[in-house]
This record gives C-alpha cells, sequence and structure tokens, in this order.
C-alpha cells in the first residue's frame, strides 16, 4: 500500500526499507500517501480567541482582586479566630498570639508592602485581643479578690 519505489530501478520495497532489495540503492523516505494538501495562497487561518481575562495558576483557582476592594490577611483571619478564643475560653495564650499576628499585619499595611489588606480588619482583630486579654485579666482579679474575701 504505502510501499516505497527505488528511484534508481523503479523497484517495490517494504515502507521501513533503507535500501533497496532489487538493486541495493539507498532509499530516501517518500511521504505517506495520506498528507493533506497545503493551504492554498492567501490563505489566513482564524486568529485564536482573545483572552478571557485572568488565566488561573496551575494547581488552583484564586479569583482575581477587585481593583481599589481589600483582602483580610491570614495573620487578620488567625488574629480574629484567637481573639475570639481569648474572649471565650483561652485567654493570655490565644490574646498575645492574635495580638503578634495583627500587629504583623497592622505593620506591613503601614509600610506599604502589603496595600491589598484590609487595615480596618486588623485594627479590630487587634482590639480584640485586647479586649478578650484586659476581660481575662479582670476575672482573674475578681477571682482572686473573691478568694481573699471568703477567707475573712
Amino acid at each position: 500500500m504505502n510501499d516505497l519505489i527505488c528511484p534508481r530501478c523503479g523497484g517495490t520495497n517494504p515502507p521501513n526499507a533503507a535500501f533497496c532489495a532489487t538493486c541495493g540503492a539507498p532509499l530516501a523516505a517518500q511521504p505517506p500517501a495520506n498528507i493533506q494538501p497545503p493551504p492554498p495562497t492567501g490563505y489566513n487561518p482564524p486568529p485564536p480567541p482573545p483572552p478571557t481575562g485572568y488565566n488561573p495558576p496551575p494547581g488552583g483557582y484564586n479569583p482575581p482582586p477587585v481593583p481599589g476592594s481589600k483582602v483580610l490577611g491570614d495573620n487578620t483571619k488567625w488574629a480574629l479566630g484567637l481573639g475570639l478564643a481569648a474572649l471565650f475560653c483561652c485567654g493570655p495564650v490565644t490574646g498575645v498570639i492574635g495580638l503578634i499576628l495583627a500587629k504583623k499585619d497592622m505593620d506591613e499595611i503601614a509600610a506599604g508592602r502589603a496595600p491589598q489588606l484590609d487595615a480596618q480588619w486588623a485594627k479590630w482583630a487587634f482590639y480584640l485581643n485586647i479586649i478578650g486579654l484586659v476581660l481575662f485579666v479582670a476575672g482573674l482579679c475578681l477571682w482572686w479578690g473573691g478568694m481573699r474575701m471568703a477567707r475573712f
């Protein structure tokens, strides 16, 4: 079907033959018969479609930030959670860590290294942790005072 024709003697050879079986002449690779002809001259393929905006990075989808919008930093998110924990159960353990994390984001925003972060949320997280610490100290003072009054 796609046999090679020897250019010297005209003999037919199998498609993978390197030399003619009749005369021994080297055979040049011939293109297969089912190749489409080149497009006519003046043919311009259609242009590729324009990009549709944001192309997510490989491995995940991160929606593009809306210009002018602010996002919560990871430190601020943790500080908010730790502040809530400081209010209800863990006091100084989570309150101090939450203060440090909120202060980190506040410093990054103030230095201009993170203009996309929301400064208001970072401040709220900072104050929430302070309130948690103050309530813990107040509760500790009330408990200690109650213990001292019980002795008399």
